[in-house]
């Protein structure tokens, strides 16, 4: 499947909708979202339900929605099944990426445009920066990407177990 799933995350995958959003996911979150909210807004845009909620996942099922029902409490867990069920892309790219804080898009932004917006240490020690199109706040590969990378690896290589596992190989 592609970047062109939508998702909603309930109230206690706050973490989750972060990473799908860096992942390039349009993903709806809120800690203020009630169920009732949830699911209309699963049912007005085609969004897939994330939830921790057995109720939710229920009430979705019984409305003819997609859910996920997630239990594994790491992240890793988490992203392993969406990319086992769902197919979704573990690879970062901020080109393709959203805003983790407000699902905006991003974009490739020049040095020049977010001098009074990072610390010159980080101007100075990096080319590429993205702006949220939305909130306005900018990024940079620093060392957040490399811990996010090496989470992605783990979770690559959890897949892979699970597939020998269950005796399928790709």
């Amino acid at each position: 499947m592609s970047r062109k799933l939508k998702f909603i995350a309930d109230t206690m995958l706050g973490s989750l909708a972060r990473w799908l959003r860096m992942l390039g996911y349009d993903t709806l979150y809120s800690r203020d979202y009630s169920d009732k909210e949830i699911l209309e807004l699963a049912s007005k845009d085609s969004r897939i339900i994330l939830t921790r909620d057995l109720s939710l996942h229920r009430k979705a099922q019984k409305r003819d929605l997609k859910s996920i029902y997630l239990e594994d409490e790491s992240i890793q867990g988490k992203l392993a099944l969406l990319a086992l069920k769902l197919k979704i892309n573990l690879e970062l790219n901020p080109d393709n990426s959203r805003c983790p804080i407000c699902n905006g898009i991003l974009v490739r932004t020049s040095k020049e445009d977010v001098l009074n917006k990072v610390p010159k240490k980080i101007i100075e020690l990096h080319e590429n920066f993205w702006i949220c199109t939305s909130c306005g706040k900018v990024y940079w590969k620093g060392k957040h990407w490399i811990t996010m990378n090496k989470i992605l690896s783990e979770v690559r290589e959890r897949i892979t177990h699970e597939r020998e596992k269950s005796g399928r190989t790709k």
